[in-house]
């Protein structure tokens, strides 16, 4: 086990931030020639405006029976903070918990099953903290599939999330007609139609705050405005705003719904709205047969029940959600993304247990069904 915590320091000390591709290659490259299982297939895929695919498997087929997804990149953050510290049974560093831990821990299961009667395989993306476009390009144009997806990026070793938030981004316009600000009665303020629509549609997306209105739990359709411009200047009658908006919808609205609210927003109030970014949710139901097994094991491993939650972030995974049967479960760790991140180390120690009798249930149920 030492050697899998000392694989784990060697991924965190290669500061691979989301688009430093010399870094990404670098610490891909550590994984094909150092830590990749012996015999393991591993590939990389390249696609035009996307960042490396690495792909790792006992089996040189896309079609697998467990898949794991993860991520490499990380956001930036000062160099003494690739410089990882072990105290207290946590090991603090950008990247110990998202994701570079659990990465490494999916490496040691595919290592776990090269020779098992199972088709295993590791998915590694390089630009999941910015657009994600390398696991969306792989999934349309390669067939890759997957019974069962585990997602080591949701959730936490006591908590099973059954759902994931759909992301969508849209950038919102309005024009108008420039005067002098001194008779705005001669002009049309754009700025004021965009705020007009804004309000529209937060009659359908309550607007949450701290120290304010907070919800009654997080399985809420959600709107942000993230971003107001208009180029300007002090005295003039704006003929041009635009806004950004982030929505997060459950299973509660459809990507369809949501335009049609849009459309209603923007006819009223002379804008126009565009769709910068629409993903998909995961929408997982606990009583399906794979994740009930899996969480039983998990119970057994841990000797306590895991908690249910949903969560409002995207993850990689969701690019399976349609045909796979998703199980986001993750580490014990704190501050992902800030100057504090750890990951507890007993916390990988236990979810590749997790992972491995897993794998055993899921070869025995198949040879029970031959």
């Amino acid at each position: 086990m030492e050697k899998l915590i000392n694989n784990i320091l060697e991924l965190i000390k290669i500061p691979s931030i989301s688009g430093h591709q010399q870094e990404i290659a670098e610490v891909l490259d550590l994984i094909e020639h150092r830590l990749a299982p012996e015999n393991a297939l591993v590939r990389r895929f390249e696609f035009e405006g996307a960042s490396t695919v690495m792909l790792l498997a006992n089996t040189d087929g896309l079609d697998f029976d467990i898949l794991t997804v993860g991520h490499l990149d990380v956001v930036p953050a000062e160099k003494k903070l690739f410089e990882p510290i072990i105290k207290d049974g946590k090991i603090y560093a950008r990247g110990s918990l998202d994701m570079k831990s659990a990465v490494a821990l999916n490496i040691e299961a595919l290592r776990y099953a090269m020779d098992k009667d199972i088709r295993f395989g590791v998915l590694i993306t390089t630009d999941e903290e910015t657009t994600s476009n390398g696991i969306k390009a792989l999934v349309k144009n390669e067939n890759i599939k997957a019974t069962v997806v585990f997602d080591t990026d949701a959730g936490d070793l006591y908590t099973l999330c059954d759902k994931a938030k759909h992301p969508v981004s849209v950038k919102l316009s309005a024009t108008g007609e420039n005067a002098h600000s001194s008779r705005p009665w001669e002009g049309v303020n754009a700025v004021m139609h965009l705020i007009d629509c804004i309000n529209d549609l937060e009659k359908d997306f309550v607007r949450y705050e701290k120290g304010g209105r907070q919800p009654e739990n997080i399985w809420q359709d959600t709107m942000v405005v993230t971003a107001v411009n208009s180029p300007t200047t002090y005295n003039v009658v704006p003929n041009y705003a635009e806004a950004r908006i982030n929505f997060r919808l459950t299973e509660k609205t459809s990507l369809e719904e949501l335009k049609n609210e849009l459309q209603l927003a923007c006819d009223k109030h002379a804008c126009s709205y565009e769709i910068l970014l629409s993903s998909r949710g995961v929408y997982m139901d606990c009583n399906n047969p794979e994740i009930a097994a899996y969480k039983k094991i998990a119970e057994q491993v841990l000797g306590q029940p895991l908690q249910i939650r949903q969560m409002c972030g995207g993850t990689d995974a969701r690019m399976f959600s349609d045909y796979s049967v998703i199980i986001m479960h993750s580490l014990n760790g704190n501050n992902a993304h800030g100057d504090g991140e750890y990951v507890e180390i007993d916390s990988i120690y236990k979810l590749l247990e997790i992972e491995k009798k897993y794998i055993d249930a899921f070869i025995e149920k198949q040879k029970s069904r031959k």
